[in-house]
């Protein structure tokens, strides 16, 4: 299996000796999803942690039994509900592919094994939760100190593709607007 993609993303945050790919490859499957495919659904306990080769996913909650969109996450990206995931509890949050996408996955127990044996696996955990804390505090700064507009903009530049994959109604909740607003900032964008 070539995981030429993954191996350049993870040895962008640490440096990979080759008994650690060997391991990783035997325990990475490549699967081809449907659009919709659900990686995780609430209340399941996340069994496996994705890495997108191609592709598109979100993930939401449910706040007063409407769905609130979190995150996105797009070619090159892990996908992980790190909580469930690694403290094996049932998720708050469900994962979903917008479009069909190829992922690699891997098994719990097999990435856990993977941070007992290697140091760089550990290293790359520490990267990879760190990334998902920053990009929290990016996004609740953003929330803070941004108008709906500069969200919406910053949001297109992050994913220059995300208005043709993700529904009106889908961006509008992550920018935290109504869909009318979003329609409004389209317009003066000149976009509608």
């Amino acid at each position: 299996m070539n995981l030429e993609r993954l191996f350049e993303v993870l040895s962008g945050m640490q440096p990979l000796s080759e008994s650690f790919k060997v391991a990783l490859e035997k325990e990475m499957v490549r699967l081809s999803l449907p659009k919709d495919y659900f990686l995780l659904e609430a209340p399941k306990v996340s069994e496996h942690a994705y890495f997108i080769e191609e592709g598109f996913a979100l993930s939401y909650t449910f706040v007063r039994g409407k769905k609130q969109i979190e995150q996105f996450f797009s070619s090159g990206q892990i996908v992980v509900s790190p909580r469930s995931f690694f403290e094996r509890l049932p998720s708050d949050e469900f994962i979903q592919l917008m479009e069909q996408s190829e992922v690699l996955h891997i098994r719990h127990d097999s990435a856990i094994q993977l941070l007992q044996s290697f140091p760089e696996a550990n290293a790359i955990y520490r990267v990879v939760m760190n990334q998902y804390l920053e990009q929290f505090k990016i996004r609740m700064h953003d929330m803070q100190h941004l108008n709906a507009l500069e969200r919406f903009g910053k949001l297109r530049e992050s994913f220059p593709r995300i208005e043709q994959v993700i529904p009106q109604e889908y961006l509008a909740s992550y920018l935290g607007i109504a869909p009318q607003s979003l329609s409004r900032l389209k317009k003066k964008l000149g976009n509608a």
